[in-house]
């Protein structure tokens, strides 16, 4: 097996959704998991922060790590790296309690009385729009 890279997509990057066509290579799986942090509804996409004490559900996009310079350097553009995000390394989980330390990009702007926060749900889980709403 090879060395696998693994990024965390919360919004516009997710399956479905409307940048899904960006990345640049194809993955070898993507899962279903969750960061500790707290969503922001910045815009049409939404603004992570690493604070909380609720999860933010995504997708971890697993790559092989040949890959992953030129990974880094597609979504630093997609994300407006790093003025518009930070690039960050953060401890995830899948869905059934597997570890895993992933990339992710984290909104790098204060937070503005306009942004809408995403709530969790009972369980403490935010998912940004459920991945049930798309953009064109």
């Amino acid at each position: 097996m090879p060395d696998i890279v693994a990024f965390f997509a919360y919004g516009t990057l997710k399956r479905g959704e409307c940048r899904e066509k960006c990345w640049p290579y194809r993955p070898v799986a993507v899962l279903r998991g969750s960061t500790p942090g707290s969503l922001w509804e910045v815009a049409d996409y939404p603004g992570l922060k690493l604070e909380g004490e609720t999860r933010v559900v995504g997708e971890l996009w697993l790559f092989d790590a040949k890959h992953e310079a030129k990974l880094l350097e597609v979504l630093d553009e997609v994300e407006g790296y790093p003025t518009l995000y930070t690039r960050e390394v953060v401890e995830c989980e899948t869905l059934d309690g597997q570890p895993i330390t992933a990339t992710t990009y984290v909104y790098n702007r204060p937070i503005q009385p306009t942004f809408e926060k995403v709530e969790a749900d009972a369980q403490g889980m935010i998912d940004w729009r459920g991945n049930t709403q798309r953009f064109s």
